[in-house]
């Protein structure tokens, strides 16, 4: 099928406008350069709201508050941690490859003392929530850089329920060990669920011959990064993990018809449901009959997958946080930093869980297995990750629970998301991409329209926007297909300075990135 052919049918699919093909020029790498600079280039700069200013203080004294305070600390250090049978030197939040959980309930306040033992700068985003600026965890943006041997107290309140996750934002950190999983428990929860499980899905490379920052010099020795946050010269790296970050480049790309053809760059070597590969599964144990929610997090910096759990239909009741009219299907696709809440009836038995890559082999795997069960069931079996191949959740398909309010947007904004010609190196162009700039009670529409071959998820901090062409669905990361066009739609209700990016861990490094300003 041609790729123009592929456009048409995917656009039928998702809802999405296509878009023409034409290559991308020397004047859209001129606006690669104006999204990597456009910090402090918005209208209007001389009334803009700062992180740090009343109007950000005033808007978190409005949240809705429980008056509990949760309190927790985290140190980002390195570690050798194991990976079944293999021990890897990374840089974690502790002794595993996933940081540890922190549950609250919403409207609590949370205080975490974050320590950096690292040898380089660093940060924590709190991936999903309705944060004060000031506590958004990205610098230059919202703070300064957290030096080594430096802390710094994360201090703010949760105020919506949902499944959320935490992560470095300094350089590709986040590719190592540094993220875990954050849950905003709801008191009146709707689901019937009678038991709560995490799985957080990860590709991992860091530590088998290689780096992170090792394969975006494969990918681009142009590349010097700096966009995600990080701090001076990015980190050293050495010809035998640029050769062996290389070897990861090789494999190809795979191919996702539901994505419209490129899957990803990287082949990575491993995946991992909480830490654990195949060979060492992570174990859910629940007993028949037991309603059980699963909330699932892809931790990872590049793959897309496809989860589903052997002999069980899911229902789909939440995305990224946010409730939705209860979907069922037998597998979906989750993209990097998306979350989807899942319902399963348990059945008496054995199961792989499986997160199987989308357009490529390979993936991970759990098992959930009730206590009568005496089967064993071999995880490392290709037919774990062969897909289920029955109904595909697509996020298009899904619909918010509430009605939408439609409103005519106050401001509305078009930006092209470009690749520099055959190059690794990614921006977002376009007039208004350097003056994004909203006033606090304005209706802002986004209107990205995707110019490369490549899907795109799509990220905003401190907001949820809804996807009018889902008919409101609310989310805040949205995959944007190959050659298409997508609007989102939120409510300038939080403000302060906040990144607007790619959570393609690499493109966003490579400069898939811009800021929204509030301005008074």
């Amino acid at each position: 099928m041609s790729s123009s052919a592929l456009s048409r049918r995917l656009a039928l699919r998702w809802g999405a406008v296509t878009l023409g093909s034409a290559a991308v020029g020397s004047a859209a790498l001129g606006s690669v350069a104006l999204s990597a600079c456009s910090r402090g280039s918005a209208n209007e700069t001389s009334s803009e709201i700062s992180p740090f200013d009343d109007e950000v203080r005033a808007a978190e004294q409005a949240r809705i508050r429980s008056g509990h305070t949760v309190q927790r600390n985290l140190t980002a250090a390195p570690a050798r941690v194991s990976l079944g049978a293999r021990g890897v030197d990374t840089w974690s939040y502790g002794a595993e490859a996933v940081g540890p959980e922190i549950r609250i309930s919403k409207g609590d306040r949370l205080n975490v003392r974050l320590q950096n033992d690292l040898p380089a700068e660093t940060s924590v985003h709190w991936h999903g929530i309705a944060i004060r600026n000031d506590m958004d965890g990205v610098p230059p943006v919202t703070q300064e850089r957290i030096r080594p041997g430096a802390e710094f107290t994360y201090d703010f309140v949760a105020p919506d329920h949902g499944t959320y996750w935490y992560h470095s934002h300094s350089g590709l950190q986040a590719d190592r060990g540094l993220f875990g999983a954050l849950v905003v428990e709801d008191p009146n929860d709707r689901t019937g669920a009678d038991e709560d499980v995490v799985i957080v899905i990860d590709d991992w490379l860091d530590g088998l011959g290689t780096t992170p920052d090792a394969v975006l010099r494969a990918l681009s020795p142009d590349v010097q990064g700096g966009h995600h946050g990080h701090g001076g010269a990015p980190p050293e790296v050495d010809d035998a993990e640029i050769d062996s970050a290389a070897e990861l480049l090789a494999s190809g790309h795979g191919n996702s018809e539901a994505l419209g053809g490129m899957a990803t760059h990287i082949t990575y070597p491993l995946h991992l449901i909480n830490g654990r590969p195949v060979e060492d599964p992570f174990v859910v144990s629940a007993a028949a009959g037991t309603r059980l929610r699963l909330r699932v997090i892809n931790a990872g910096a590049e793959t897309p997958y496809r989860f589903s759990v052997a002999g069980h239909e899911l229902t789909v009741v939440s995305a990224d946080g946010q409730d939705i009219a209860y979907t069922a299907g037998d597998e979906i696709l989750i993209a990097p930093a998306q979350r989807y809440d899942v319902l399963v009836t348990v059945q008496s038995g054995s199961w792989p869980v499986a997160a199987k890559v989308e357009g490529k082999p390979g993936g991970a795997a759990c098992l959930l297995r009730t206590p009568d069960s005496v089967a064993s069931v071999d995880l490392t079996s290709p037919a774990v990750l062969s897909g289920s191949g029955g109904r595909l959740v697509l996020e298009p398909t899904l619909r918010p629970s509430g009605a939408w309010e439609q409103r005519v947007p106050d401001r509305e904004y078009s930006v092209d998301l470009i690749q520099a010609g055959d190059r690794y190196v990614w921006g977002m162009a376009g007039t208004d991409v350097g003056r994004l700039i909203m006033k606090q009670g304005e209706r802002i529409r986004i209107v990205m329209n995707n110019n490369t071959d490549m899907w795109h998820p799509m990220h905003t901090h401190g907001h949820t926007f809804s996807v009018p062409s889902y008919g409101g669905l609310r989310r805040d990361t949205v995959i944007v297909l190959p050659r298409a066009q997508l609007a989102i739609d939120f409510d300038a209700d939080n403000p302060g300075r906040w990144m607007f990016h790619c959570h393609n861990a690499y493109h966003f490094e490579a400069g898939m990135t811009a800021d929204l300003h509030y301005v008074r």
